[in-house]
């Protein structure tokens, strides 16, 4: 089982941060904007995530756990 680089995971990060950014500044519909917001959150978890598997630590995941939360209320 080949394990997958951290670097790869913080470029998917920051390629769909970029996108929700996009998504909210030149969208006018606001469920549009909505969408961008959970897409920037996804990829702030995906990095936390990532980071949890890198250190072997779960606070990454309990963060994401809460954030997943939060944006669901």
């Amino acid at each position: 089982m080949t394990l997958v680089p951290i670097q790869l995971y913080l470029i998917l990060g920051a390629i769909l941060f970029t996108i929700g950014c996009v998504g909210v500044l030149v969208r006018r519909n606001v469920i549009v904007i909505f969408m961008s917001i959970e897409l920037m959150l996804n990829a702030v978890n995906l990095v936390f995530v990532a980071f949890s598997r890198q250190w072997q630590s779960t606070d990454g995941q309990v963060t994401v756990f809460f954030v997943m939360t939060v944006a669901a209320a």
